[in-house]
């Protein structure tokens, strides 16, 4: 016996392998008082060029391996640090004496929910990309790694709660054998990444990250946009 939970097709195709639990969120740190905030400023910066740095390399991979298109898809995400609206919000929040971590997040946050209000649903899925730079660089400031999916040892298939452009760009095309999201549509960036990689892929399964765990055995119908869980018994 097996049981279905019923999403929306994104990218069509069969796969089949162990589910691997991406986490999307970005994550915490402690606000904290700032007493230099030149400084500060300073470190911002360092995360932010080596955030760019970071991007550039990933971009030439996804020019070779991927697509031209895909490639542009993460150079946007160094124009948006580029944004002189963006940048001076920032250095004033820094200025004032604000940690970057704190910083980085009120101005990300605030063009998210911007995004996730508009009614055309290609602009409201560019909050990925908005997230995707946030998450990186808090993980620059944090001096944490991001989740490691370039490789797995089996067929694996991706579930989460929501998954950034750079994150299914980076995915071990070899294995993955597909993709299940809560968040997220058809004219997300990273649908349009995993499409072009022939990635099957499923939406809107609600709570999908709670529903199976690290190493249960499913099927992605992306086809007919369902989620097929085996029953071990």
């Amino acid at each position: 016996m097996s049981k279905e939970y019923k999403g929306k097709a994104v990218v069509g195709g069969v796969g089949t392998g162990k589910v691997k639990i991406i986490d999307c969120s970005c994550p915490e740190f402690k606000i904290r008082e700032v007493e230099d905030s030149d400084r500060e400023l300073g470190r911002f910066v360092r995360a932010l060029k080596t955030f760019c740095d970071n991007c550039r390399k990933e971009i030439e991979y996804i020019e070779e391996n991927i697509g031209h298109n895909e490639a542009v898809i993460l150079n946007s995400h160094i124009t948006m640090t580029h944004d002189l609206a963006l940048q001076t919000e920032l250095i004033s929040k820094i200025s004032d004496g604000m940690c970057a971590e704190q910083a980085t997040c009120e101005i990300c946050d605030s063009y998210i929910k911007r995004f996730l209000g508009d009614n055309n649903d290609i602009i409201r899925q560019l909050y990925l990309d908005v997230l995707d730079v946030e998450i990186s660089i808090l993980h620059l400031l944090l001096g944490i790694d991001e989740p490691e999916v370039s490789h797995f040892d089996e067929d694996t298939v991706i579930v989460a709660y929501e998954l950034t452009p750079s994150i299914v760009a980076k995915l071990d095309q070899e294995h993955t054998k597909g993709i299940v999201v809560d968040k997220g549509t058809f004219n997300s960036h990273g649908a349009k990444i995993a499409a072009k990689m022939n990635i099957p892929s499923v939406s809107s399964v609600k709570n999908v990250d709670r529903l199976v765990k690290d190493g249960d055995i499913v099927t992605v119908d992306g086809e007919n946009g369902i989620l097929i869980v085996k029953n071990e018994d």
